[in-house]
């Protein structure tokens, strides 16, 4: 009897054991960022082979020369099931789009010059913001000549997904001389409304415009 009172015992005392321990959750798997269908470009026709390089080119202008004068070049591009649309939308964007891309490029050469002037641009941004406003409405983008067309018929895969339209792209180019006497006249209008105490860094940044090439 004592013999079978021990084991209820041990028993007993096993199971309150089991049951005062903590239940420990389940780990849970962690769960995967969903990844992005990859996207799968096609070129099933093309006005030119191979592409040139300003076609297949992300930046939206350059600068670079033809028979000795010095021009910007910049890009304007559409696209549509229908190539005429995508040219007619192209040509419709370019005032858009080069405006955009003047006033890039306007930023990174007052940029270049506020660099070269070793800390004396400090506290011309405002200035310089407006002014580079100021240079993306006055170029005359209207005027700009054609220097080059380029399209291709492109299949995009994404997943299952599938649709085909046409990339048109138009290479336009400016005088750098006219984009510079823009930037000039700009950032001379900003120096009479410059403050007293930044007077002469304005003045010494159109000194480093005018001396810039």
């Amino acid at each position: 009897m004592k013999k079978a009172i021990l084991v209820l015992s041990a028993f007993v005392f096993v199971l309150m054991s089991c049951g005062g321990q903590a239940t420990q959750p389940t780990p849970q798997p962690t769960p995967q960022p969903t990844k992005a269908a990859k996207i799968e470009l096609n070129i099933i026709q093309q006005s030119k082979t191979p592409a040139p390089d300003w076609a297949t080119s992300d930046e939206a202008w350059s600068e670079g020369a033809e028979g000795g004068k010095k021009f910007v070049y910049l890009r304007v591009e559409a696209e549509d099931p229908q190539k005429e649309t995508a040219k007619l939308l192209a040509q419709g964007q370019k005032i858009a789009q080069m405006a955009d891309a003047i006033k890039q490029l306007a930023t990174h050469e007052f940029a270049k010059v506020t660099e070269g002037m070793a800390g004396e641009g400090a506290g011309l941004e405002t200035y310089v913001y407006d002014a580079v406003a100021a240079v993306s409405k006055n170029v005359d983008t209207s005027g700009a000549l054609e220097a080059g067309t380029y399209w291709e018929y492109v299949q995009e895969i994404k997943g299952a997904d599938d649709k085909t339209y046409y990339r048109y792209i138009i290479r336009f180019k400016i005088d750098y001389d006219k984009f510079m006497a823009a930037m000039k006249g700009a950032w001379g209008a900003q120096v009479k409304a410059i403050n007293p105490e930044l007077k002469e860094k304005g003045q010494k940044m159109l000194d480093a415009i005018n001396g810039a090439q």
